[in-house]
Formats: C-alpha cells, structure tokens, sequence
C-alpha cells in the first residue's frame, strides 16, 4: 500500500491554513480536519490525479484555498476569490466590465485565456454560462457558501480531464458532509457610501448512519457605482508623451457634428477644406470643430460596478446502500439579475453604421437651425453625428439561469491484497439567458425623420413651399406624408425647448427593444476504476482508467430585429450548434525507490489519455511526472505533458455579428496612403474619419469562412519545482515551481487592429476590409472588418510561482507569515503573419489584456483566544502601456506599481456567534491610470477599482 509515514508531518503542516487573505497554500497544508480525516479513510484524490493518495503533496504544482481562508476574505463568489492569486493575468471579465462585460466573472490563470482554465466542481466538469453558445465557465453562479476548498492545479491536465485543461484546472471542492445548521449575513460599501453588497446564506445538513444530506440556500446584490462617482474616470482621457493629458471623448456629440458646407464661412480662409463644424459645448454659432474641445465625455453615465442580484439553492446527499456502495447526487440552481448601462446612443448613422441617412436640406430643423453654405442657405448633410443624451443611456438587462445535477453510485472492493475503488456518474448541467436591450434605434426611421419636411394645416392639409402650420410631418421624395412620422431634430439643446422630443425618440427608438435567447447544455457519462495494480520493491503501483462520454451543445437565438440588423444594437443571425466525443484515459504511478542514499522515495508517473471528436476526429496526450525526495524534508519534482483544446461551440458556430472594437486605422488622415491602403479603397489623397475609435467588425464562429475548418489547439507544457519543508524549523514550508507553456494553432480572431496593421505594414488580411466607395460622402471610411474565428499562431510563456510559510506561536497568540507570488519570465504571443506581441510586462488592450512581471500577496495571520486578525498586503508591479490615437504618435508609457492592504478581524463571540468586520484597500488606493485601457482609464479587469470597501458578516452555526 501507499506510504503513510508522511500523515503526521502532513498534519503539523496544516496547522498553517489559519493564514487570511487571498494568500494560497499548496496541498501540503489542507486542513487538520481534512488531513487528519485520511488517517481513517486512508487516501483523498487531489486535483491533478485519479489515483487516490496519502500523500498530500504530488508530482503536480497544485494550489489549496480552504474554507478558513475564504471565511478571511468579503468575496462571496468563486469568481472574486480566483481574481485575487498572483497567477491571474490578461483580461477575463469581472462585474466591474460594463461594455463588453456580460454580468459575468471569469478567471484565466497566467493570462492564457478562460477559456483554456478548466472548472470543475468534485472532479466533473460545470457547464458555461452566459449569453449563449459560450466557451467559458461563469464563477459568479459558484457560491462561496458550498465550498470546502478549492484546489488549482498550475500545470496541464489533458491526460487527465480531456480538453481545455492547458493553463490548468480549478476543482471546486462542495461541502457536501456537513452537520448542523450555518447562517451567515453580510453587509458592505465603498467609502464613498455606494457600491453596497449584502446577502445571506443559510447551509444545513442532516446525517444518519447511512446517509448525509447538505441544503445550501442564499441571495447576494450587488448595487451600482458609475464611472463620474470616482475623479480617475470621471472623464475620457488622452494621454501624450509630454505627461500630459487632455479630456478626450467622442465625437458624437449632444451638440452636434456635421459636414461643414465647402467654400463657407465657417472656413473662409480655406474653401476648399473638407472640415465638420459644430455649434460646440457652448450651443453657440456653427464653427469648425476642434477634436480637442468639442468631443463629447461618454464616462460619467457608464457603470464603474454593474448591479446584480443572485439568487441560489443547492442540495448534495449521499446514500450508503450497502457497506460497499454509495449512492451520491448534487443539485444546483442558480439565478442571476444583472444590468449593463453604457452612454447614450452615438447616432451616426453613415460612419459608425454604414447606413446613409442623409439630413435633407428640406428639413425644417435644418432650415431653421443647421449651418448653412455661402448663401446664407441649408445644405443636404450626409455625414451627421448626434449624441442621444435625452434617451438616458443603452441598457442591457440580463437574467441567467444555470441548473446542474449528477446522479451517480460509487463503491469499494478488494480481490486479494489489493484495494480498488470505482464510480459511475451522470453530470447535466444547463445555462438558459435573456438579454434585453434598449435605448438604440431603427436606420430606416431615423432617415425618414431626418427627410424632407412639410407642414399641414388644421384640416390636414399639406402647406406649400415650407410654410409653418399646425403639424410638422416627413415627406418622401416625391411628397407624400409619411404616416406616424415624427421628424428629428439633431440641433438642438438638451434640457431646452429644443431638445429631442419624447415623440421624436419613441418614433426612432421606442418600439425597437430587442430581446436575445441563449443557452448552453452539457451531459456526460463518466466509469472511473482506481485501485493497486501490483507491488514493487518500493510499494504498490496504483493506477486509474475510465471511460466518459460528453456532449456540449449550445444556442444564441436574436430576434427579428437584430437579425436584420433594424437597429444600431448590431446585427447577428443565430447559433445552434453541437458536438460529442467519446474518451479513455489511464494513469499509472509506480514508487521505484524507497529509503534508499539520496532516494528517501521516487516516484514516477505516467498518463494518457485518447479523445475521439464527432467534429475533427481524435486526438492522445500523454503526461509524465517524476516525483524524488532525495531526503525527507525535500520534494523535488517536474511534470512533461502535452494538452489540446478543441474549438468549443461558438468558436464553431457562432453566427455572424458586429462589434466595434477600439482600434486606429493606420491610413487614417495620411494623406499620401501607400498602395495597401489604396487597395482597400481609400482615396489617393487619403481621407480623415474625424475620429472614430472603434471599428465595426463583423465577429463570428469559423463557419462564417467560405470552406474552413478549424483544428484544436496543441500544447507542451513543462514544470520543475521544489517543496521543503525543514525538519530544524518547525512550521515553515518553502515551495517554488518554474513553468513553461507553449501553445500552438491557437484558436482565436486575428483582431482588428492587427487585421489593419498587417494590410497597411504587408498587404495581409486586406480583402477583410471593406471600405466605403470614391463616390461616398466619407470615401475611405470603414464599412467593417471581417474577423471571423481562425487557428492562428500561438503563446509561449514561462515563469516562476513561489509559496512561502512560517507558522509559529508566542506567549501573545498564534503567528503565520505567508508570502505567496508569481513572475512571469517571458510572455510572447504570435499572431498571423508570425509577428510576436510581448505581452512581458506589458498592457496590451488589443492583444489580452495585463501582464505584470511580479504580483505578490503577503499575508499576516495574528489569532489568540477568541480573537483573529488577518492583513494582507497585495502588489501588482508596474507595466508599460503604448498609447495610441489620432491626436498623438504612438509612444510607451510606463504604469506604476500598485500596492494595497486588506484587514479583517473576527471575534468568536460564543461557541454559535462569530462577528467579522473588514476592509478591502483599507487606505483608499486609487487604481493607477492606463490610459491604452478601454472605458474608466485604467484596467478594471485588473485592479480594484472602488476604493476602499468595509464590509461586517455576523455568523452564526450549531
């Protein structure tokens, strides 16, 4: 059998989880009562392994948060707590993403993508959640109140848990053996009084002699704080290399933005200038427009935090049927509320839509209040920009729902000496969603409101010639009234008798709510056998093989209104896609040296396993790992494996849309454009967009390419690294792991930006670009960007994670000193063409997202009596950032380094009553500027962007 010699140091090691924060501790250090449970049942499976152990620490680099420790921190989801380790990175999405965000919190460890982070809960897989035909779990549906710990493994684990498993894999660990009743309540808010959080959970269980059943019921909100409620956001800002910074904006604007009349006067020392004129912030006389005073500051009514509201219940029982055979199920429901509100509509319909809604030169709004030419006379506008500011914002109002259940029985036997143990298991798991969306507009209205006008007399009769009368109408072409028509005036002032009507924007906007279906579903079958194969010299050689079948389907279903593309909320056509696959996986460790000079013990282990795909075919990794401790107190070890991803449902599938990225056309304002530019129809004297920031762009599964096929993703992966734990220094632990990933064939956009730079830098990509033609009103401009899913280039990574512990007690009470960190050594990314982005050290918005160098989190753990009290002190090192424009050349700038500090304190009121009391970035740090960022000026998918947050929980349980 296994060697159980090390139990004992296991269990003094684990004294040490009493730590706070979000400080991590490798799996040496699991609970006591965990650890001291093995000493009965004799073996636990840790993520990384099928095969059941004693030994806690293995060949594989995995990482345990208990329960003690989430108790120390004010996350009440799985999402909050994974954001806060040092091996998070890039750009997964939280609550505090507002555009582009989707209510959702992701977590992608080493910044490879969520997609590429396995989650599992007990060992299975959860199904993905969002919007619809999505790739990625949503941890906010995982509530910290099931959670006995959670475990991450660092290292890539196809060979152990199939695709997506290349960055490594996070397993959730439920309670689902508790006795007793548990009620706890919670309450928080920012200093600045806003972004309150409450919420309750109650979790009760039931055992028997033959059976346990835990229910786990809660509600957490989550309340709004905006982008002009903080200073650092309160404005759009651009940065130049001087230091300087000037508010920025958009250049749709509550004052308008038109075509100016060429020859005019409102640029009579140029007549032949092509310039828009507005009438300013000011709302004074038509004048050119001046980009650095007169764009319009979108910030103040974005969301800083999103509001939501999540609702949950599960249940976990298990039923002994025999001395031998169990029967376990688990049940879950969650349900989540939340709102996304981004500024009010950009209403430019020719640039930012392609849709051309010329404002006639016959209507009365522009007759009465638009420029006008040399003459003194209205002019046909074709490039007109307007921001919708009496419309109050574009809201997106989600719910979520996402069910799971496993069914399944699990047993032990023995034949002969040897012990084996087996399970069979049914996994269902469903997301369903619905967005709804409003506050945009129908192109084929809004260009017959900015038409020709006429007015009709109080008969009802159309005047002649303009003349005012009782009721303005839109006119076609030919004169005929329009029926239900309300004509728009895009001149005039808000919050006066000018302003845009409510019967203006109901006629444009009010009908034209869209509504969106999604959904995701995944089943699988999963027969797991473990157990001893045979002895050797050194001890037993244990094994695990099984079989799993899965099936992952998922659907986006828009409605009329957005198929079409009626609205300026985009355009999409469905998804409905699936796939299957049937896997074998096996896994061997063999003890091959024991108390022996220099081999105290040495372990190897192998797996593999083979994938069978209903859409590309199939697919073996293998993994090998090496396990040595030349004395007791030191491990050293190293895993080689390969990993794969296959495309996921809406890599495959997902139909067509347009999003509008940020991103600079490089032919933009040069007025002698080169042959690339030229190509893809900008005019031989080049052309000026006048702004424009973000590029429509056509996104989409690689079923959207005339005759792809996309492929999985392939990776090596390698790790080394070391565990000591000194017999001379009792209550210190010293753990370090060097990694290495290397990924190709991702499966990924090629990204806009980099669709432009390659046809202006090498003549590539440029057929997905389509422009408007030499005969347009913005010739040059871009209509949109093809960027549909591709296999293209890769990542290779390395760095270095380190864990660190010293637990100790005084005559003053219980000290632990943890130092947990990551630094990343390289990180290099190739996209199409074989240009290398580095992303080591850097902020790249267009190309995922935050990667510092060095993140750390030192944590002190005080506790005596009834009393503890736990700080933690977070670093994110500094990163360099390019900013990029029109009103600048691109340069690097350098971000600063950003250090906060957490503090909790508990008192253990009676034996029933805890009361905790805490504040997250106690000294109110505000998050440095990033300026490349989109949206608040800084990177909120990296840093805590509220302040300081003080937060009270009372608990009671018995």
């Amino acid at each position: 059998m296994y060697n159980n010699s090390k139990i004992a140091k296991s269990v003094r090691l684990a004294l040490m989880i009493s730590v706070g924060g979000v400080a991590t501790i490798s799996t040496s250090a699991l609970s006591a009562e965990e650890v001291a449970a093995t000493q009965g049942v004799e073996r636990i499976e840790i993520t990384g392994s099928r095969i059941k152990r004693t030994d806690m620490e293995g060949a594989n680099p995995v990482t345990v948060i208990g329960q003690a420790e989430i108790a120390k921190m004010s996350v009440t989801n799985v999402g909050d707590l994974l954001t806060n380790l040092t091996s998070s990175a890039g750009n997964a999405a939280n609550t505090q993403t507002n555009n582009g965000g989707d209510s959702a919190v992701r977590f992608s460890l080493r910044g490879i993508g969520e997609e590429r982070t396995l989650v599992l809960v007990n060992g299975r897989r959860y199904v993905a959640g969002g919007g619809g035909a999505n790739s990625s779990v949503d941890l906010n549906t995982i509530p910290t109140s099931i959670v006995k710990r959670v475990e991450i493994l660092k290292d890539g684990a196809s060979s152990i848990y199939g695709s997506d498993a290349i960055a490594g894999v996070v397993n959730i660990i439920t309670r689902d053996d508790f006795d007793g009743f548990e009620f706890k309540a919670n309450y928080g808010q920012t200093s600045e009084g806003d972004g309150a959080q409450t919420g309750f959970d109650i979790t009760f269980g039931s055992s028997s002699e033959k059976s346990n059943v835990v229910v786990s019921i809660g509600y957490n909100k989550q309340e709004d704080v905006f982008m002009g409620d903080r200073g650092f956001s309160e404005y759009e800002l651009r940065s130049y290399s001087d230091g300087t910074t000037q508010q920025g904006g958009s250049s749709a604007s509550p004052w308008a933005n038109v075509d100016g009349y060429p020859g005019s006067a409102n640029d009579a020392d140029n007549p032949t200038a092509d310039v828009n004129v507005t009438r300013g912030p000011e709302f004074g006389d038509w004048r050119v427009r001046d980009g650095s005073t007169d764009s319009y500051n979108y910030n103040p009514v974005n969301y800083l935090q999103t509001p939501s509201q999540r609702t949950y219940a599960s249940v976990f029982a298990n039923y002994e049927l025999t001395d031998d055979i169990r029967a376990f199920s688990e049940a879950s429901y969650v349900e989540t509320r939340g709102d996304q509100l981004i500024a009010p509509e950009p209403l430019a319909p020719l640039v930012f839509f392609g849709h051309e809604a010329p404002y006639s030169a016959d209507n009365y709004y522009n007759l009465t209040q638009g420029p006008t030419d040399l003459d003194g006379n209205s002019y046909e506008i074709n490039d007109w920009r307007r921001r919708m500011v009496e419309s109050g914002g574009r809201g997106v109002s989600r719910n979520y729902k996402t069910y799971r259940v496993v069914l399944g029985v699990e047993g032990d036997f023995e034949l002969g000496d040897n012990a084996y143990s087996w399970e069979l298991s049914y996994n269902y798991g469903k997301s369903d969603s619905v967005e709804r969306s409003s506050g945009y507009t129908n192109l084929d209205r809004v260009t017959e409101a900015v038409g020709p006008t006429g007015w009709l007399d109080s008969n009802g009769n159309l005047l002649p010639d303009n003349q005012v009368g009782e009721q303005l109408v839109c006119l076609t072409e030919d004169n005929t009234i329009i029926d239900g028509c309300v004509p728009l005036n895009i001149f005039g002032e808000p919050g006066t008798d000018t302003e845009i009507t409510a019967e203006m924007l109901d006629y444009i906007s009010g009908d034209y709510d869209t509504t969106e279906l999604g959904q995701n579903r995944q089943e699988s079958i999963q027969a797991i056998i473990s157990g001893d194969l045979f002895e050797m010299p050194a001890g037993t050689v244990g094994f695990a093989a099984g079989y799993e079948y899965r099936k992952e389907s998922g659907s986006y279903t828009p409605d009329s209104l957005i198929i079409s593309g009626t609205t300026t909320a985009g355009s999409a056509v469905a998804t409905n896609g699936s796939y299957s696959l049937d896997e074998f996986f096996l896994e061997v460790s063999m003890p091959l040296l024991k108390d022996a000079p220099l081999a105290h013990r040495l372990e190897v282990d192998l797996a593999a396993r083979y994938s069978d795909y209903s859409t590309f075919g199939s697919n073996t990794t293998t993994k090998i790992g090496v396990r040595w401790m030349p004395v007791e107190e030191l491990m050293l070890r190293a895993t080689v494996s390969e990993a794969f991803r296959a495309p996921s449902t809406p890599e495959l599938y997902s139909g067509a849309e347009t999003d509008f990225p940020e991103a600079s056309d490089p032919c933009d304002g040069d007025t002698s454009p080169n042959a690339n530019c030229i190509a893809t129809g900008v005019p031989e004297g080049g052309y000026d967009s006048g702004g424009v920031e973000q590029i429509p762009t056509k996104i989409g599964g690689a079923s959207n390419w005339d005759d792809y096929s996309l492929t999985p993703e392939e990776a090596d992966i390698l790790t080394v690294g070391a565990v000591w734990n000194p017999d001379y220094i009792d209550g210190f632990s010293l753990t370090v792991d060097y990694w290495n990933i290397e990924l190709s064939n991702a499966i990924s956009e090629v990204g806009t930006q980099s669709r432009l730079d390659g046809c202006y830098e090498r003549g590539e990509y440029c057929d997905s670009i389509v422009r408007f033609g030499e005969n347009s009103a913005v010739a040059g401009s871009i209509i949109e960007v093809y960027d549909y899913t591709v296999n293209v280039g890769g990542i290779n990574t390395d760095g270095i994670d380190f864990e660190t512990r010293y637990a100790f007690e005084t005559e003053n009470g219980s000290w632990v000193i943890q130092l947990d960190g990551t630094y990343l050594l390289n990180y290099e990314k190739e996209i199409a063409g074989g240009e290398i982005i580095d992303h080591t050290g850097r902020f790249n918005n267009n190309h995922d997202g935050f990667f510092t160098e060095l993140r750390s989190n030192l944590t002190v753990n005080w506790s005596i009596d009834d009393w503890s009290v736990t700080g933690t002190a977070r670093y994110i090192g500094g990163v360099t950032e390019t900013e990029s424009g029109w009103w600048t050349e691109d340069f690097d700038r350098e971000v600063p380094s950003m250090t906060t500090f957490d503090l909790q304190g508990t008192w253990q009121a009676t034996d029933n009553v805890a009361l905790t009391l805490g504040a997250d970035n106690l000294f109110d740090k505000q998050p440095p500027f990033v300026f490349s960022a989109f949206g608040a000026n800084t990177d909120v998918t990296t840093y805590n962007v509220l302040g300081a947050f003080y937060y009270a929980r009372a608990t009671v349980s018995f």
